[in-house]
């Protein structure tokens, strides 16, 4: 990229157009497209397999296929600046058959010949430039990040390429800005979502490449991250800025994000595997209760990739558990009805919720319906299911002690109360277990919660849930009755 910006700086206005450059002694041809000095390939290979592959798959209209040899065998030659036009389909993101202007001028660099060269798509009437033509095929239009695709493909050359240093996957999610949507409305949520990118750009700088995967969903891969102290120094200080944002209209509310992160060349050199990884470990962050970040360590955070130790991942709407999390639970299950008191049921929660993949899970107890155990301390007012509780009706919507609301915008119009309070706690979803006490009244109640939207409980975490629950139920009635 370096060596690339090194050539940009001899060229006045590239920035709206593809570029490309050849290098004469290895006969290497690279075109590619540049924004915010981030770099996409259109092509990347050997010059002559390029031209052999344009011709072959007719991305050159035929009436113009002399004067695109013409132009190749220029670009070969090494000598003289050029300017060609014809009609190919060679950068249009649609394929479709454009006319194109392509001018070049040799170039001497540390002692290698090269040849540079801007690539525009013209308008046939005018002649003039169409700018942005290839933009929207490679760029998120509202943050001005790469999108899906591109940031996906970079990141798969990078991370996959053995020439290139460590580097660092990152997955950056905003905390509840659902949450943030609802009360503030979607084009304040744009806002964020711009100021977000900008953040993340002005940090990272030349040092990597970022995009927008979807939503507020970031990915950011950054380069010659051999040291960790340098990821951790890139990644607090997005996380810092983030918080800072828009304190006139969020007052002592704070806008906080949560990131996964693994590295090539020591856990993986294969993307969907550091992609896995990186996700794994953003859930982990959630769970420890957001705002943090969380580089993932085989010895600290269990084996992902090992076929008998899977990980959590999404299929659709459908969740793979880690055996070895869910023996752990079983066997955190076991001690806890042995010890036969309260005292290990933080630690069961902190287990469950590691287990099931839930944001978080809380037990209230007793009359005052009291917060004993949480996964996550810090994301509860302990009054604030009250106001709900004191509703009667409320308990009507369980069925056999459990509740179960897969998208809470599906009871927007039916319980707009609850609908509201479930917003205000950032939950896209939750499962809700009552407990009741030696008469059969309830007298508490265990609440999971997820927070990422598109994400639900598939079938076995509600059979597991509810089990667990019971069990919990039968060793806070022991415990009350000893006094």
């Amino acid at each position: 990229m370096n060596e690339l910006s090194k050539f940009a700086k001899d060229f006045i206005s590239l920035s709206e157009n593809a570029m490309f450059y050849y290098n004469c002694d290895t006969n290497e041809f690279r075109l590619f497209w540049i924004n915010y000095e981030r770099m996409v390939d259109i092509a990347n290979m050997d010059f002559d397999e390029w031209e052999d592959e344009a011709l072959a798959e007719n991305k050159v209209s035929d009436e113009d296929i002399s004067i695109f040899k013409i132009f190749c065998n220029s670009i070969k030659s090494c000598i003289a600046k050029g300017t060609y036009s014809f009609h190919s389909s060679l950068i249009s993101p649609d394929d479709a058959i454009v006319s194109c202007k392509a001018s070049f001028v040799p170039k001497k660099y540390d002692d290698a010949q090269y040849v540079l060269g801007e690539w525009r798509i013209i308008n046939d009437y005018t002649g003039d430039t169409i700018d942005n033509y290839t933009k929207g095929s490679y760029i998120d239009p509202l943050t001005g990040m790469f999108n899906q695709t591109s940031i996906v493909e970079y990141a798969k050359k990078r991370l996959e390429n053995t020439n290139f240093g460590q580097s660092a996957l990152i997955l950056l999610n905003l905390d509840n800005f659902s949450r943030i949507n609802s009360i503030y409305g979607h084009k304040f949520g744009d806002r964020v979502l711009q100021s977000v990118a900008n953040i993340i750009r002005s940090v990272i700088g030349s040092n990597g490449v970022e995009g927008r995967m979807a939503g507020d969903e970031f990915m950011i891969v950054l380069n010659d991250a051999g040291d960790e102290l340098i990821i951790r120094n890139y990644v607090r200080a997005i996380k810092t800025n983030i918080t800072t944002l828009f304190p006139e209209v969020l007052g002592d509310d704070k806008i906080t994000c949560s990131m996964g992160i693994s590295r090539s060349r020591i856990n993986s050199n294969i993307y969907d595997e550091l992609y896995k990884i990186a996700e794994r470990v953003l859930y982990i962050a959630k769970q420890k209760g957001k705002n943090r970040y969380v580089i993932y360590k085989p010895e600290m955070h269990g084996q992902i990739l090992s076929d008998s130790f899977d990980t959590d991942y999404n299929i659709g709407n459908e969740k793979i558990y880690s055996d070895i999390d869910l023996y752990k639970t079983a066997n955190l299950l076991a001690q806890v009805v042995a010890d036969g008191t309260q005292k290990l049921l933080p630690s069961l929660l902190e287990q469950v919720t590691r287990a099931l993949m839930f944001d978080r899970v809380t037990i209230f107890w007793g009359e005052s319906f009291d917060i004993i155990a949480t996964s996550n301390p810090e994301l509860y007012d302990a009054n604030i299911y009250i106001r709900v509780l004191d509703n009667g009706y409320y308990f009507d919507m369980f069925s056999d002690d459990m509740l179960l609301i897969r998208n809470t915008n599906l009871i927007k119009g039916s319980m707009p109360d609850v609908y509201k309070f479930l917003q205000e706690l950032g939950i896209s979803s939750t499962m809700q277990h009552l407990l009741r006490d030696e008469n059969g009244n309830v007298h508490g109640l265990i609440i999971a919660d997820e927070c990422q939207e598109n994400r639900t409980f598939p079938q076995v975490a509600v059979q597991t849930f509810s089990f667990i629950c019971k069990i919990v139920n039968s060793i806070l009635l022991k415990s009350e009755l000893r006094g």
